[in-house]
């Protein structure tokens, strides 16, 4: 029997597995550079600049859901 391994994730990148979304639909929905979408979804000492959340928060909301830049970071 393998060890399971969890992979670290941020609030970001566990509302993504939560809503069953990847990071890929969030880089195709929102035009974001793919390693700052890994880094906001698995780096947890990483807190984006207040333009990124903006873009990430509005991208979404246009998809229909309702989240606040404090769901994500603190």
């Amino acid at each position: 029997m393998g060890v399971y391994q969890f992979k670290k994730r941020t609030r970001l990148g566990r509302w993504l597995d939560h809503n069953n979304l990847s990071q890929e639909w969030l880089i195709k929905t929102i035009p974001l550079n793919r390693k700052t979408v890994y880094q906001l979804c698995n780096d947890t000492d990483h807190e984006p600049i207040e333009t990124t959340q903006i873009k990430i928060i509005g991208g979404l909301r246009k998809r229909g859901y309702d989240v606040r830049v404090v769901d994500f970071w603190p």
